[in-house]
């Protein structure tokens, strides 16, 4: 996801004016167990709206087959 958001950014940045801005660089997608910007740990009870709940790995090896 994060390649194709840089080589969208890169294709938009050739393709602008020399005149005009050029677009702000893509933010990488966040990853879970990763620090957010503040420097704290996201993860496992996170209270975060938005933030999903972890899947246990039978529920996965069920959903997979």
């Amino acid at each position: 996801m994060d390649h194709l958001a840089v080589a969208n950014w890169m294709f938009m940045c050739v393709n602008t004016g020399e005149e005009d801005d050029q677009p702000d660089p893509p933010k990488p997608v966040p990853r879970p167990g990763d620090a957010d910007e503040d420097g704290e740990e996201r993860g496992e009870g996170s209270t975060e709206e938005g933030a999903a709940e972890a899947v246990s790995p039978g529920a996965l090896a069920r959903f997979f087959g």
